[in-house]
């Protein structure tokens, strides 16, 4: 990789931090992990992961990154009772813009998710990093990154305790709060250009013990359209409890007690789901948390980066957490990490981002689409997003009735197959046949007899 392999020091101890530092394991001689917050030693939210306590999802594609980089991890989950969605049409309910896809069917091809909680997924990868015996961690906050300007590279951290952690590779994996752009300026070197989608999303969650039986679901989501700018999603974790996160977009308040939930869940949701729900007893407090943008530091449209330093996770891409695919991006920037580290002579940041870029794009873009055209965000609106905002909602609207259709949804949504959700000509021309067959259903079901009466009808 060019670069001298003695130790690396990552910034940040969350999800993103302990990937890189996973990966980097396998180059360095030492990694030393630098988190400022305590870290508990059971699967347990953090203060400094407010997030955490609202539903997160592990997008299938997510869990086979996680496997590739922690061997093991998927059937260490399963066995302390994370659960699974099976290949059956009863494990998961899925409402995207206003449409319920139609799941009611085994879905053809393999497709196997695992649903563990934000804070179990985080101790699991957690407990694997600190078995590493090349790998510390240490509750320490970092000032900032050392530079030394007449080799114009990064040589090691400064600690707020005054201690400096000398380095070869510094990783800033300090999530969406990163100040890395303001010390690529105190540097001397441009900021990255950023690109904003002004989601304006409140969360209120509520973890709810449902009685046995009532739900085969493991997954209920019901996204937010033009119409209902509120949306809820209901996860069943590995302790047993629903976690319930309801929001709002475009500055909508989500309701803001149980009952309000269950008031939503009525509206939105399948009345069987809804009367579950009811019938559930709230564990904790109602948590509040605000997600005001998505944000895409372009650090791959820079002429040059100093060497020593790489952006990572959260801090070069933060996406709309309502599509649940955060963590599963994480992964793959693992796998970039490690193909840059891997390739010999690299500049691994400018390889890292640029690769990260390419991943990003069509997952960001959708998402774009879909916030700007039906979620009342705000931002740069390319004139294209309209049109293909609206051909995809009647692809989705197909989707409702037509299994094949909304299996090839599911899998790209969870990022299986490609990450661009392009949908190949047949698959375009299913769709306007089938939404033809449904518009020529609700005519011949809306035509009357022609009597005098009717023909007198005005109009």
């Amino acid at each position: 990789m060019g670069e001298t392999a003695e130790h690396a020091v990552v910034i940040g101890a969350s999800i993103g931090g302990l990937c890189a530092a996973r990966v980097l394991s396998d180059f360095y001689a030492r990694v030393t992990l630098c988190e400022r917050d305590e870290l508990p030693e059971n699967p347990v939210n953090r203060a400094a992961v407010p997030q955490g306590r609202h539903v997160h999802m592990l997008m299938a594609r997510g869990a086979q990154e996680f496997e590739t980089h922690f061997p093991g991890l998927l059937q260490d989950m399963v066995a302390n009772g994370v659960p699974i969605l099976q290949n059956r049409p009863d494990c998961i309910h899925f409402g995207a813009a206003g449409h319920v896809l139609g799941t009611a069917h085994r879905l053809q091809s393999e497709f196997t998710a695992y649903v563990p909680s934000r804070p179990h997924l985080e101790w699991q990868l957690r407990k694997r990093v600190l078995a590493l015996d090349n790998v510390d961690i240490i509750e320490a906050a970092v000032s900032e990154p050392r530079f030394e300007t007449t080799r114009e590279r990064v040589t090691g951290v400064q600690l707020e305790s005054g201690a400096v952690l000398p380095a070869d590779l510094v990783v800033d994996a300090t999530g969406r709060g990163t100040r890395l752009p303001v010390w690529l300026q105190k540097w001397g070197y441009e900021r990255p250009r950023e690109d904003v989608v002004f989601v304006g999303i409140s969360y209120a969650s509520q973890r709810v013990r449902v009685p046995d039986g009532l739900l085969t679901e493991k997954v209920v989501v019901a996204g937010a359209s033009r119409a209902q700018p509120r949306g809820i999603g209901m996860l069943f974790y590995e302790d047993g409890i629903w976690n319930i996160t309801t929001f709002g977009v475009g500055k909508v308040p989500p309701p803001q007690t149980f009952a309000q939930m269950c008031g939503l869940a009525d509206e939105i949701l399948p009345a069987h789901v809804a009367s579950a729900l009811r019938q559930g007893t709230p564990v904790d407090e109602v948590a509040h948390h605000k997600f005001p943008a998505s944000r895409w530091r372009r650090y791959d449209k820079l002429d040059r980066l100093p060497r020593g330093i790489l952006p990572f996770g959260d801090a070069v891409v933060s996406f709309n957490p309502t599509f649940g695919q955060g963590m599963s991006m994480t992964s793959l920037q693992a796998g970039h990490l490690r193909r840059a580290l891997t390739s010999p002579g690299a500049d691994v940041a400018m390889q890292c981002v640029r690769a990260t870029a390419k991943t990003t794009f069509p997952v960001w873009t959708m998402n774009a689409i879909g916030d700007l055209i039906m979620h009342r965000a705000t931002g740069p609106t390319p004139w294209w997003y309209k049109p293909v905002g609206a051909l995809f909602d009647q692809f989705l609207g197909a989707a409702e009735s037509d299994p094949v259709l909304a299996e090839w949804f599911l899998r790209r949504f969870s990022l299986l197959d490609s990450l661009y959700m392009v949908p190949p000509p047949r698959l375009v021309g299913r769709a306007i046949r089938q939404n033809m067959r449904l518009w020529l259903a609700e005519r011949r079901a809306a035509k009357r007899p022609v009597t005098f009466e009717t023909m007198r009808e005005p109009g």
